[in-house]
Formats: structure tokens, sequence, C-alpha cells
């Protein structure tokens, strides 16, 4: 390990001193986090040369290999950045999504007869994208609310190419009917453009085009004509009036706010969409912190979203202005073809639309615990809300220091006070089943403050002997066991059920029970880890003279290894609490071994 070190901090050093990305990767090759840099071999020197994280330090020890990349600019090393993250999906970057699990809205302004249709991945095939969307409901709704304004029509090139008479879409003034000619492409194209137009934004100025088409086609006499445009800017003026009016000022702009997940390594996102001082949308996004902090981690984020959005507003509220704010703004401008700001909430009305981001995250955060019981109260099929899940997990070394933890969440919340840890009498006997066994025994024989969801760490032999133990007992307690799958995918399984119940990764049921199984997971793992450590102290306390329980005691106190021990001096040891020969038997005890 040290010669690796040596040998990556010898290629680093011939790193040039110029703007970038570099490419932590392992044994095999693989991308394990991507960076950019002002400077590349001051940046990535930097790792080896200060008190990391460790998350950082976890990384490091697989890095193999640094590539780098020169770039002519910090911009270009951004928009690089952004690109490698979203094709390689690196383990320790933050990474938005992929653009293939957002929906968007898609019409081709080229064909005959455009259409909007729903799909998910963007394309360079000339057509135009509106989204990401943050879910398949919200888009539905969109389109729904965009037939109801605009009537281009639903269906799809056969059905058009053999309709001989209008459908029903064109009897409630949903469709003006391309299919028979009842409209010229000409016509239809314009109502295609107005419908792009009314997604970017540009509300205002499409109704005054409206208007003074109406006006005209009244100037002709074409009455009929004039009243589809009235009709239409009644529609659009009545969506208007449901949108909130949340800034006076016509603004177009995007807030963007985030919390962290109270007991999980994640942070949420909220943007609202803000064009001609309308709430257009809001999108919310759930991030992996990764190595990140909640901070850095919403830095990136922001690189990423807007390395996706074809339109970018005019400005961009934050709740703190971030480090590269200047290389962002430059960027955007270039992207938007007009001077982008990015700025800290500083005005009343950028400190209320803040404001109401956050406590729109507050709410959905405050709420998800409901969502997932609920989603699990359905999918499993259980007979009331599960608002106590107890869940068991096991951990051992070949049957040595065998352990059992018990956790348990109330309300999609940990009990940390309900928590509890067994030492399981299995000693030396590698029997998952058996260890499993005695661990639901001893917790189920008391028949005290019982769960509504039992949940077992394993397969179906776990499963099965919960079900067993619960029959003994005379318990009837729903019980579902998760376990990964080849493809790291977790995997339900649930009494009465031959195949797995494989939920979506972004199911908030399946996201709850792993929240849950790997708290188990830490929980069994530190006591074990206690265990353990105890008892390499007492093998080797127990050979030196004076030390007994007492004494033991007072060492695992203040000390967590033996490693510890032997870096401390004398004087230490006495001064919590060792007489002077008793620290110097210690000592010599300790270095000789």
């Amino acid at each position: 390990m040290k010669n690796q070190r040596e040998k990556l901090l010898a290629e680093i050093k011939t790193f040039p001193h110029k703007p970038g990305v570099y490419l932590m990767k392992d044994a095999k090759g693989r991308i394990l986090y991507v960076g950019k840099a002002r400077n590349l071999q001051k940046r990535v020197k930097s790792y080896f040369s200060r008190q990391v994280s460790a998350k950082i330090a976890a990384m490091l020890s697989h890095v193999t290999q640094i590539d780098y990349i020169i770039t002519p600019s910090e911009k270009e090393a951004l928009i690089l950045e952004c690109n490698l993250i979203k094709t390689h999906r690196p383990r320790y970057n933050v990474v938005l999504r992929d653009d293939k699990n957002y929906p968007y809205l898609r019409i081709d302004l080229n064909e005959k007869w455009p259409r909007f249709t729903i799909v998910r991945r963007m394309q360079k095939d000339g057509a135009r994208y509106f989204g990401p969307f943050a879910s398949a409901k919200a888009v539905r709704e969109t389109l729904k609310s965009m037939g109801q304004l605009f009537p281009l029509r639903k269906c799809g090139d056969f059905v058009l190419k053999h309709r001989t008479r209008p459908c029903l879409n064109y009897q409630i003034k949903r469709c003006v009917a391309p299919c028979v000619g009842y409209i010229s492409p000409e016509e239809y194209k314009k109502i295609a453009e107005q419908a792009c137009q009314f997604l970017e934004g540009k509300a205002e100025g499409l109704l005054a085009e409206l208007e003074r088409q109406m006006k005209q086609a009244a100037a002709r006499l074409e009455f009929e004509r004039a009243a589809f445009y009235r009709d239409r800017i009644f529609a659009i003026k009545r969506t208007l009036e449901r949108q909130a009016m949340v800034s006076a000022d016509f603004a177009n702009r995007d807030v963007v706010a985030y919390l962290k997940w109270p007991e999980e390594e994640r942070i949420e996102i909220l943007v609202l969409q803000i064009r001609n001082g309308y709430l257009l949308a809001e999108r919310r996004y759930s991030l992996k912190l990764a190595m990140a902090t909640p901070e850095e981690a919403f830095c990136d984020f922001l690189a990423q979203y807007y390395y996706r959005q074809d339109i970018v507003p005019a400005e961009i509220i934050l709740p703190f202005l971030p480090e590269e704010k200047e290389i962002l703004e430059e960027w955007l401008s270039e992207k938007a073809g007009e001077k982008v700001v990015i700025k800290a909430a500083s005005s009343e009305t950028e400190k209320r639309l803040l404001h109401m981001a956050n406590e729109n995250l507050k709410h959905y955060l405050q709420n998800q615990g409901l969502e997932a019981l609920k989603e699990l109260k359905e999918r499993l099929h259980l007979p009331t809300l599960p608002q106590r899940i107890e869940c068991f997990d096991i951990s051992n070394i070949q049957g040595q220091y065998t352990v059992a933890s018990m956790v348990v969440f109330e309300n999609g919340k940990p009990a940390k006070k309900e928590y509890r840890r067994y030492k399981l009498s299995l000693e030396g006997q590698p029997n998952d089943y058996a260890m499993m066994e005695e661990v639901l025994r001893r917790r189920y024989q008391k028949q005290e403050k019982l769960p509504d969801l039992l949940l077992i760490d394993g397969g179906k032999g776990q499963l099965q002997i919960a079900v067993k133990i619960l029959q003994a007992e005379g318990l009837n307690i729903p019980v579902v066991s998760i376990a990964k799958g080849k493809n790291e995918e977790d995997k339900l399984y649930l009494p009465e059920r031959k195949n797995p119940l494989c939920l979506l990764s972004h199911s908030l049921a399946l996201r709850l029970l792993k929240q849950i199984r790997d708290e188990a997971h830490r929980f069994a793992i530190t006591y074990y880890q206690k265990l353990h450590r105890q008892a390499l102290l007492d093998s080797a306390l127990d050979k030196v003279p004076g030390i007994g329980p007492k004494r033991k005691a007072i060492l695992w106190k203040h000390f967590h290894s033996l490693e510890e021990i032997k870096q401390a001096d004398i004087a230490t040891l006495c001064r919590i609490g060792l007489p002077l020969s008793v620290a110097e038997a210690l000592k010599r005890e300790l270095e000789a071994t």
C-alpha cells in the first residue's frame, strides 16, 4: 500500500499546472472518481498531502492509476467533467440519475403534422425536448393540459395515415383534424410552435400574438376562425390563473433549494421554475452524497442539471454562492444566448421564493415516511400500516464473536432507544440459520411491544426460520426478508410466494427497507467490533501482571485498539489510572509482541 502511494505521488509530480479533468481508477481500470481542477497537479496532490475524510481515504485505498485530460479553460473542464460523470457514473461521484430515467416531452417541428410524445432519452435528432419531469405522472398531467390548450393530433402516424373521418378529439375541440385535411400544414405548425412557446414560459407574448390573429380574422369576417383563437386565449388565461403568480417583476428565474435527509447520506433538491413571474413547474431530485458534503453535492448537482437543460433562465437563485459562480455564469450565458446571473437570495422577493422552496422540501421529507409506509402496506398486502418495523441482522467471522442486532423504526424513523444487541451462544459454529433462530426465539418469547412488520436480512432460508419461530410462539406478524441479487439488486421474499418481489430502485418502500436493513447491519457490526477489540485486548493484557478486570475496563474506556495503547506513553497510562510499575510492564509486553 505504501509503495502504491509513493508510485502515485511520483506520477502526480509530472502532472501539468493547467486546468483539466482527472480520473481516478482501480486495478481493473474502472473509473472511481472524476474531478475538475484549475491546477491539475496541485489539486490531485492535495489528496495525498492533507488529512482526508474516511470516505476519501476508502476511495484512495482502491486507486492504482490517475489519468488526466488538459482543457483550454476551467469552463471546458466543468463541461467535460459533467459529460464524463454522465457517461461513466463513477462510484464515488455525486451522480444525477441518467436522462433515460426521467421523462421528457418531445415534438419534432420538422414533421408535417408534429405532435407531443413522452420519451425517456434525449437525442440529437432535431426535435424539441421539454423537461426533464420529476415523474411520469407529472409529464402525463402536463401533456393532458397541453392537449386542452393546443389542439394537436394525439394519434400515431399509422392511424393518422389511414383515418378517413375525424375522431372524437375533433368533436370535443381537442384536435384540428389534420388527418382529413381540415387544416393546412402551415396553420397546424403555427399551433405547434405556439405550444412550444407556452412550454418555454412565454405565455404573455403568446397571448398577444393570439389576440392579434383573432382581430385579423374578425376583420376579414372569418368569425369561426376568430372564435377558435378566442377560445384558446380564454383557455390559456384560465390556465395561467390556476398557476401561482409568485413574483410581480415577471422575471424568468429558477429557485434551487436543498435539504439533507435525516439519518441518510442523501440530499433532496427542489427546483422551482418561474417564468414571467408564474410558477411553471417544480422538479425534485434525490442524490446520494458519495464523498461530498451536502454543500459540495448541491454544487455538483447544479453543473450536472444545467448541463442537461436546453432552456436556461436569466436568473438562478441559490441558498449560497458556489465557488465556481463565475465559471457557471460564463458557461450558462453562452448556452442561453443571453446573460445568466447566479445569485444568493438578497431581495425580499428572492428570500420569499427561497423560503417557499425550503418549506416545500420540509413538507415533502416529513411526509415521505408516511408515504413509504403506505406503499409497503399496499405492495406487501399488510393488514395494517407498518408503524413499527423490527429488523434483525447477524454478524460474525467463522462463528467467532457471534452477535445479532435488532433495530426498530417507528413511523418510518429510527427509534434508537428500542434497539437491542444480542451475544449469541453458538460461538464457533458458523450457522446463520441457527443464529437467526436463536435471536428470534429470544426476542419473541417475551411477546412485548410487538411489531407490525418483521424484516429479516437474508433470503428464503432466513425467512422460513422467522415464520417457524412466529408460528411456534403463536404470533401472527407479517414477515419479509431482503437480500441482494446477482446484480446488486435487492429482492424481497414473502411467505407462500414462490418468486421474489422486485420493487423499482426509486420505490419509497424499497428505500425504507434498505435503510432499515443497513442500519441493522451497522448496529451489528459495531457490537461485533467492540467484542472483537475487547477480546484482542484481553488476550494481550492477561499476560501483564497487575492488570485485572478493573484496569482492563479503564483501558477499554480510553483506547480503541492495542495500537493506540502502544502509541501512548507511560505518563498517559499513569494519568488514566495505572500505577507506574503496571504501566511500565504493559509497555514492555506490548513492545515485545
